[in-house]
């Protein structure tokens, strides 16, 4: 798969786990995104009010403060549009579908391979 050029882009990644997020970093720098990260719910749910030019949220589902489909929630009080992608080690497709039901366009299982993120990417922002 072609790496999707996301130098346009802003990306919040909400993770608080180290490995995950430098995975996740190297992605993106390979994508060319622009990207902020937030380890709790509660500073993705600030950042976002702050700064709501955001184009994509990746949210971790297991987050320290709070659940990231309430997260989720939040943010789509803010924004109803902008493009969530679920983060979860969870292979339940129930979890799946209570991530959708809270607001996620989309849901990745952990671990995700690059093709899978950028095939994601590329279909929720159509780049």
């Amino acid at each position: 798969m072609s790496l999707p050029n996301l130098e346009n882009k802003k990306v919040l990644v909400v993770e608080d786990d180290e490995m995950s997020y430098l995975y996740l970093s190297q992605l993106l720098k390979l994508a060319h995104s622009n990207f902020v990260r937030e380890k709790t719910g509660i500073d993705a749910i600030q950042e976002f009010r702050n700064h709501p030019d955001y184009d994509l949220i990746l949210m971790d589902i297991q987050l320290p403060d709070m659940d990231g489909k309430q997260v989720t929630a939040e943010i789509r009080k803010i924004n109803p549009q902008i493009p969530i992608i679920a983060q979860t080690a969870s292979k339940s497709a129930a979890e799946h579908d209570l991530m959708i039901d809270a607001g996620c366009s989309e849901v990745l299982t952990k671990p995700f391979s690059m093709d899978q993120l950028f095939y994601t990417l590329i279909k929720v922002l159509v780049c």
